[in-house]
């Protein structure tokens, strides 16, 4: 399933970068065709503002050419000064122009242009000048002063000249030439003809004057010739500029509009690719989308069709592993029974039998039940953590109670075997606690150092506890279980770990294969693992590690207790089980202790609204009614005062914190041997156990007598030497932290410790101690300087009297 979900991913993520590579050559090629628009834009664009400039220097030619007519028809100099302004702002321009374009034709058209200006300058300059010199007046003038000349052979008849020489050249104005000629003709006008006798000299001045007015009238009629001449140059030039620029200006609108028509093919044909490329982008990534749509959707099927296939797998899975937890449940619960059955008859028989051979046959029974119980347990715990359904319960645990409480237990079931337990403990280990599951870390040390005593025949059995500082308050733990036993082969050492399997010496030793799987899974559950350093013939070592953080509170136990004497104690108990509820009856009142029994929890309810108890013992799964809904209906029923009640289930699944939270004030778990029941009532009932749970062995001193504990225990030695083994341990333990209760002057804590302490005190008869310790008991909040001196003496009585005491007794019992 897995790898058709990569496959699936692999092809989404392939379809979808062809699509993108496609899409970018796409984009690519568009924008390539619209760069190339862009480029005949701007041909565009500059042809436009050629067009434009072309037009603004036609517009000055004609101010220069409307200049040059007022300059060629005016005397005045300003309107020739105006012409050759306008004349040098259009060179100007058309200079401005050429540098704005590169076609070589239209920098030549252009050149042209300006030198027809400069010659048109010139032309208005000669015309200007032509104007100015009049032909027709000079002639005229002429013609008088030759016809003056004549006047000495014809006498003086003529007029004679008043005019005036002057040595100023003046050009006569238009006016000046006009009045001189109407005076000139004014003045022959009446003459007097000269006598005939003259006659002769008269007609050959007349012939010269006719020859005069000939040649005047040939000049005048040249000169004017010229001047047409010359006029007809200049405005041709001036039609040549316009016909140069109107040439130009076709030039470049014709290139404009070829400009215009090659952008508009260009435009289509641009169009017509891009139109071309996107029809096929999108027929290729169609066929792409289909392809790869129906592959995925093929894959897709498949993966449906296996999952459908898995779910129905996994249906019959989950309903098998269902079915077989239900069964291990059903079948541990059922055999947890009458396993607590045969336990408590077995030790109530113990107990009250004197036949060695009787006691052998009870101890065969309990060593199978205790192989059954442990079987059980095993089954169930492989079901539940094979389910997921193992929860880890974090509170505060004192690491150095617990190992020294399996390692205690454990000992005590191997009493024939002359093995050395050491137990060692880092400082960083020592009066800490950390939140963790305590439970599940016993169940694993248990197995641990049960196995290790199992395969050990001789040497010792070590175990070492260290803390390290991962981060802040985060610590791993290490527990290494260290023996001396027979070791495990280097080939066998990766399967001790695996389910059902078994080292050949296991089934010497009573092992069944499933202890260290369930102990590598629960270890990982606590966030750590179990590793194994072995050498076969030299010994093992297990190494338990997890993480837990470091809690700076210590857990406080607030117990419910009561001082009545064992006959002044009513104890209600609850059972559908008759054999079950026969046995704890039968515990109970050799204690001389009243009990009510009911077999459901409707029936109890009823009564006990008649009844006066002090406890109530039921059981969690009940007809009708189970252990939780009696309890819910009970606090209903019942405000104050509280009474405990104590749950009894053989479910070890739920974490007992579960129980308490609900209201119990405890739960004891089947099967339950007879000590632990009386040890779980003595938290409740200290004073009525007090006696009972000890017996003589023999004398020690006169302030301990260890040997009450014989009247419990019978001639069970090994018992008893564990008992006060354990009891010395805890009485070291709780001192130290008396001391620190006293420094931090945590009153409630010295309460707490010094009530734990009295029972176990009482039960040896240390008179003293339990006289120190009640007085600590009720001490007042404010006398710390009292209650310290008591711990001291207390710390004082135990080094140098109780503990010398109690190791030699313990000594006498070997």
């Amino acid at each position: 399933m897995k790898t058709s979900n990569k496959k699936i991913t692999i092809k989404v993520i392939v379809s979808y970068l062809f699509l993108g590579i496609l899409s970018a050559i796409v984009a690519l090629f568009i924008h390539q065709e619209i760069e190339k628009l862009a480029i005949q834009e701007e041909i565009y664009k500059d042809g436009q503002n050629n067009i434009f400039k072309i037009s603004k220097i036609l517009t000055s030619m004609y101010e220069t050419e409307s200049a040059g007519r007022i300059a060629v028809q005016s005397d005045n100099e300003d309107s020739f000064l105006l012409f050759t302004d306008k004349n040098n702002q259009l060179q100007q321009e058309i200079e401005s122009f050429k540098a704005d374009i590169s076609s070589k034709e239209h920098h030549n058209l252009l050149d042209s242009v300006q030198n027809l200006l400069e010659l048109k300058k010139q032309n208005i300059h000669e015309l200007r000048i032509l104007k100015n010199s009049d032909s027709s007046f000079v002639l005229i003038r002429s013609a008088i002063l030759k016809l003056s000349s004549l006047e000495p052979s014809m006498g003086n008849f003529l007029l004679p000249t008043k005019t005036k020489s002057t040595n100023k050249k003046t050009v006569p104005t238009k006016k000046d030439r006009d009045t001189d000629i109407r005076s000139i003709i004014k003045k022959y006008k009446d003459v007097k003809l000269p006598p005939v006798r003259y006659q002769s000299q008269i007609d050959e001045a007349i012939l010269q004057t006719r020859k005069l007015l000939s040649k005047m009238e040939e000049d005048v009629i040249n000169h004017k010739t010229e001047h047409y001449e010359k006029t007809r140059l200049l405005w041709q030039n001036d039609l040549r500029i316009s016909e140069k620029l109107k040439d130009l200006l076709h030039s470049f609108e014709k290139e404009i509009i070829h400009n215009t028509e090659l952008l508009n093919i260009d435009r289509q044909k641009a169009f017509q690719r891009s139109r071309w490329i996107l029809s096929i982008a999108f027929v290729i990534a169609l066929l792409v989308m289909i392809v790869f749509s129906l592959v995925i959707l093929n894959d897709f099927w498949k993966i449906q069709k296996y999952r459908v296939e898995l779910e129905r797998a996994n249906l019959r899975s989950n309903n098998l592993l269902k079915s077989r937890e239900q069964l291990i449940s059903m079948v541990s619960h059922d055999l947890r029974t009458p396993l607590s059955t045969i336990v408590g008859y077995s030790e109530l028989l113990r107990k009250n039998t004197s036949s060695e051979k009787d006691k052998n046959y009870i101890k065969h029974i309990q060593s199978a039940s205790q192989f059954v119980t442990k079987l059980v347990d095993e089954l169930l715990d492989y079901a539940k953590i094979e389910a997921g359904k193992i929860t880890i319960e974090k509170v505060p645990v004192d690491l150095v109670e617990i190992v020294k409480e399996v390692a205690q237990n454990v000992r005590s079931t191997y009493p024939n075997k002359a093995i050395e337990l050491i137990l060692d403990f880092s400082e960083s280990v020592k009066n800490t606690r950390f939140s963790s599951d305590a439970y599940r870390i016993k169940q694993v040390l248990y197995n641990i150092i049960s196995n290790a005593y199992k395969f050990t025949e001789k040497g010792n059995i070590r175990v070492l506890v260290q803390a390290q500082v991962l981060e802040h308050s985060l610590h791993e733990i290490s527990i290494a279980v260290t023996d001396t036993g027979i070791g495990i082969k280097k080939e066998n050492q990766n399967a001790v770990f695996e389910e059902f399997n078994q080292e050949n010496t296991s089934k010497n030793n009573g092992g069944y294969g499933l202890g260290l799987h369930i102990c590598q899974k629960l270890a990982h559950l606590l966030k750590g693992k179990i590793s194994l350093q072995s050498s076969e013939g030299v010994g093992s070592t297990f190494t338990f590690t997890f993480k837990a953080q470091k809690v700076t509170e210590k857990q406080k136990d607030k117990i419910w207790t009561s001082l009545k004497k064992a006959e002044e104690i009513t104890i209600i108990i609850i059972d559908d089980d008759f054999s079950v509820l026969e046995l704890i009856k039968e515990m109970l009142k050799q204690k001389n202790i009243n009990v009510i029994t009911f077999d459901n929890g409707k029936d109890a309810l009823f009564a006990m609204k008649k009844l006066d108890f002090d406890m109530v013992i039921t059981d969690i799964q009940l007809p009708e009614m189970n252990g939780f809904h009696f309890i819910t209906i009970y606090n209903e029923m019942f405000d104050t005062p509280k009474i405990p009640i104590l749950a009894i289930t053989g479910r070890k699944d739920v974490p007992e914190s579960y129980y308490t939270q609900n209201g119990f004030a405890s739960v004891l778990l089947k099967p339950f041997h007879l000590d632990k029941f009386y040890e779980k009532l003595h938290h409740f009932f200290p004073k009525a156990f007090e006696h009972n749970m000890e017996k003589t062995k023999k004398n020690s001193t006169a302030f301990y007598k260890p040997q009450s504990l014989e009247n419990f225990l019978g001639n069970d030695n090994e018992s008893i030497k564990n008992i006060l083994q354990l009891f010395l341990s805890d009485s070291q333990k709780n001192i130290e932290q008396l001391k620190s209760a006293t420094e931090t002057k945590d009153i409630r804590t010295i309460k707490a410790l010094s009530h734990k302490m009295l029972s176990m005190f009482g039960q040896i008869q240390a008179e003293r101690e339990v006289g120190i310790l009640r007085q600590l008991e009720k001490s007042a909040s404010t006398d710390f300087e009292n209650i310290n001196l008591k711990v001291n003496e207390l710390e004082q009585l135990f080094t140098e009297e109780c503990l010398p005491s109690i190791t030699d007794y313990i000594k006498n019992l070997s």
